[in-house]
């Protein structure tokens, strides 16, 4: 170390000038210029060393402000919590922990240590979360005949049956090949009655039902069950009351009009108000209906004025009614039930009068055609032309009713022999006049049948053949060997034997209750 010496001082020098220094204790003098080489040499040294030593720092230190490395590092085993670790330390510690980025493969079984009560969509669930959930779902389905009841199964295990079955598992329903049978619970099979609680039958094979085969029914709609036209579907109780209601003879319609033609839902009672005028009723053409076996009217003169303002029931298309084109409801409050043979032909079932009404409950049968009344379609035999059904009961012992018709012959010389038929027996014959062969004459009958206590009845009364009514013939007769039974309904007809048929027309038909 250099040693200050106590020399003078000067504030000019010269390169030239000696400088005097202390070196390792001896005494030494050096040139200005010298001193100053030596200096900057120096300087220019340190200068260097600097620079390395500030690359050295650059390439081995972080910098503070902006700390980065361009190599990898090495280091120990992180001893405090705040020590930088190595990379090794690392992965052993996440050895054991699952990645998110699916790369992790387990080598042991993944649990839970408290299994939660309940999952979200996407949590890792239990094995015995997924056993329970698979007991409620199909698992391969197996065959089975059928023929040992229900198999030992556990939850989930379906059979498909491979037998028809009236009978399944000695006490159970009937199966068909092709159903399913799904256990819901653990069981050790059995018969139907032992374990059937643990299985569902599922029908694959749905049809519509048939007569002989089972299957589905659909509820048949308002058409159908008005039409009666369905095989494959089912009335509900609703729809039966309807169709009851449309159906049957309890439907009921009331007619205020002139004219009205009746059509197959009319069906039933038929309520007439002929209070201010006569009434024309047509009936619908047989051949046109879709249930004609079901079709049947009770026309009823409710305005109790029928008298006054008669009911007239018309056919169309051909049809008759009792051989007629007509029947005239004339009695107050009468009513008349009228049903058809599914061909041709309308029948009367009940012709019933009104006890009340004036006329004491006159039937009567007219013919609206006066050019042609009404005729028989057989030649050569007796048919009946026009007929009313007439109810014995109620007649008591001590009455009985009066029959009266009227006809005309055609201006021929063929034969021609009208009667009264009571219940299929033909009195009174126009032949008993001595007239064989009115020609242009009328003829009219009045029969009187009477109820009395003998075994057999009494019909008599008389026949009256003329031209406009003149007597040219006439003749009367008397039969006590009718026998009825005054119980029952009979027929009471105007019968005819002519040839050709349109030798004689038929006007006009009356029961008159004698009482």
């Amino acid at each position: 170390m250099a040693k200050k010496l106590n020399i003078p001082k000067t504030n000019v020098s010269s390169k030239a000038d000696l400088i005097t220094i202390m070196q390792n204790g001896v005494q030494k003098s050096i040139t200005k210029a010298s001193l100053l080489k030596h200096l900057e040499d120096s300087l220019t040294n340190v200068s260097a060393e600097i620079s390395s030593v500030k690359k050295q720092l650059s390439k081995k230190t972080i910098n503070k402000d902006n700390p980065s490395f361009s190599k990898a590092i090495s280091a120990g085993e992180p001893l405090k919590d705040k020590d930088l670790t190595t990379k090794s330390y690392v992965d052993n510690s996440i050895f054991n922990v699952v990645k998110n980025d699916g790369s992790t493969k387990l080598l042991k079984t993944l649990s839970y240590k408290n299994s939660p009560n309940s999952f979200r969509d996407n949590d890792v669930v239990t094995k015995k979360f997924v056993d329970n959930s698979l007991k409620t779902t199909l698992k391969a389905v197996k065959k089975n005949s059928g023929s040992n009841g229900y198999p030992p199964s556990s939850a989930g295990d379906s059979f498909v049956i491979q037998t028809n079955l009236d009978v399944f598992a000695t006490n159970g329903p009937e199966v068909q090949v092709g159903d399913l049978i799904l256990c819901i619970e653990d069981s050790s099979g059995g018969t139907h009655g032992e374990v059937g609680h643990q299985f569902a039958i599922v029908n694959t094979n749905v049809v519509f039902a048939k007569e002989n085969t089972a299957g589905i029914l659909k509820v048949a709609s308002e058409k159908e069950v008005v039409n009666l036209e369905s095989e494959d579907s089912a009335i509900t109780p609703y729809k039966l009351k309807r169709a009851l209601e449309t159906n049957s003879e309890y439907n009921r319609i009331f007619v205020t009009t002139p004219t009205y033609t009746l059509s197959e839902e009319d069906r039933g009672i038929v309520g007439v108000n002929s209070l201010n005028n006569q009434v024309v009723l047509t009936l619908p053409t047989i051949g046109r209906l879709i249930n004609p076996k079901l079709v049947k009217y009770t026309i009823k003169d409710e305005s109790n004025t029928a008298s006054k303002n008669t009911i007239t029931i018309k056919t169309s298309g051909g049809n008759t009614i009792q051989k007629a084109r007509s029947f005239i409801l004339s009695t107050n409050g009468e009513s008349v039930k009228i049903y058809n043979d599914n061909d041709n032909n309308w029948f009367l079932e009940s012709n019933v009068s009104s006890s009340a009404s004036g006329t004491g409950g006159i039937k009567t049968f007219a013919a609206i055609d006066l050019t042609n009344g009404e005729r028989s379609t057989t030649a050569g035999s007796y048919e009946s032309v026009m007929s009313i059904d007439v109810d014995l009961r109620e007649y008591p012992l001590g009455t009985g009713f009066k029959v009266v018709s009227h006809c005309f012959a055609a201006a021929n010389s063929n034969t021609k022999t009208i009667a009264i038929g009571i219940d299929g027996t033909q009195v009174q014959p126009s032949s008993g006049t001595g007239t064989t062969a009115p020609n242009a004459m009328f003829v009219h009958h009045e029969v009187t049948v009477l109820h009395t206590d003998t075994p057999t009845s009494m019909a008599f009364g008389f026949v009256l053949v003329g031209g406009d009514m003149a007597a040219d013939g006439t003749s009367t007769s008397l039969t006590n060997t009718l026998a009825l039974e005054w119980n029952s309904k009979i027929t009471v007809s105007v019968d005819v034997n002519v040839n050709p048929v349109t030798d004689v027309n038929v006007y006009a038909l009356q029961v008159i209750p004698l009482k």
